[in-house]
């Protein structure tokens, strides 16, 4: 191979890798609700945010995800998740449920459980 090939093949494999980092969470089986669906922005960054449940249990789960691709701390997700669903599904204190989150490999969406 000469140094084009080995540039095309280092280029692609990286855009592979790009790709498998950027995936989607696995939302399959929990239930949209879509009313709560929002784009917001924070600290001149903007957020899509969407909320699922488990027909006829608790907690909301709130999918945030960073529109520019980049990571999310944990923390900050959480803040964000919790002032979006406060007015949109808790009648009562929430609470996070940190054993529920999860995110995507390179932490640029999140699933945050919150008990209300």
């Amino acid at each position: 191979m000469n140094r084009f090939h080995l540039a095309l093949a280092a280029t692609l494999a990286l855009a592979g890798t790009s790709r498998a980092a950027a995936e989607d969470l696995d939302t399959g089986k929990l239930v949209p609700v879509t009313e709560n669906h929002a784009t917001l922005v924070v600290d001149k960054v903007a957020y899509t945010l969407d909320s699922y449940i488990v027909l006829f249990e608790q907690p909301y789960y709130v999918k945030l995800r960073r529109d520019d691709g980049k990571p999310v701390d944990a923390d900050l997700a959480a803040r964000i998740a919790q002032d979006y669903i406060q007015p949109r599904g808790c009648t009562a204190p929430l609470s996070r449920r940190k054993d529920l989150d999860r995110s995507n490999s390179n932490h640029s969406q999140w699933l945050i459980g919150i008990q209300c």
